[in-house]
């Protein structure tokens, strides 16, 4: 019979993602399951309680956040369109991006490594993130060209993901004056472009 869950295994679990991922990110996920546990302030028994390796650490980890991010963008209220559902859609994913920067890093450094099953996941996860943009630039610019609307979504896309090397919550600009500006530049590439025919 399986091991019952504790009532608050999710926070736990939480707990552990926030100090693994700060640990991991600094070494491209390389850091030892002790060094983790004792990082989090737990016994090595309890941390392999929750994972079995740290590649399965990792993985919940990373695939956690992106599934986080794909709720957050399929949560845009379906009446909102056009160039307001990209903004809003921009704005949504920078949100959720505030404090993950170890996150980021981490799925960075550390995903290749996994077994070829977990990156797929992973993959899975980004391209579900990336529909919801694509879409939206469709919707936007209809009949635009795939291969520029393609460029177009990951230029909107590195805009918004590497923001978090640049962006100081403090500047001129805020949040959702960078995602309207990003949004701006993403749809500035396809509108006047001749559509396809």
């Amino acid at each position: 019979m399986a091991r019952p869950r504790a009532e608050d295994y999710e926070e736990k679990r939480a707990a552990i993602h926030r100090t693994a991922a700060r640990l991991l990110s600094q070494g491209g996920g390389q850091a030892s399951m002790m060094r983790i546990a004792e990082a989090c302030g737990i016994s090595k028994a309890l941390l392999y309680h929750y994972y079995d390796s740290r590649d399965a650490l990792v993985f919940d980890i990373v695939h956690t956040h992106l599934l986080a991010l794909d709720a957050a963008l399929a949560a845009v209220p379906p009446e909102t369109r056009g160039r307001a559902r990209l903004h809003l859609l921009s704005r949504r994913l920078l949100a959720c991006y505030e404090d993950a920067d170890d996150l980021h890093l981490l799925q960075l450094g550390a995903v290749g490594s996994l077994p070829d099953v977990q990156v797929a996941a992973i993959r899975a996860a980004e391209r579900a993130i990336l529909g919801h943009f694509r879409a939206a630039l469709g919707d936007t610019v209809p009949g635009a060209d795939r291969a520029r609307t393609t460029a177009a979504l990951m230029g909107l896309m590195g805009m918004l993901n590497w923001a978090f090397t640049w962006f100081r919550p403090d500047g001129a600009l805020s949040r959702d004056g960078f995602a309207a500006l990003a949004t701006d530049m993403a749809l500035s590439a396809l509108q006047g472009a001749p559509a396809t025919g």
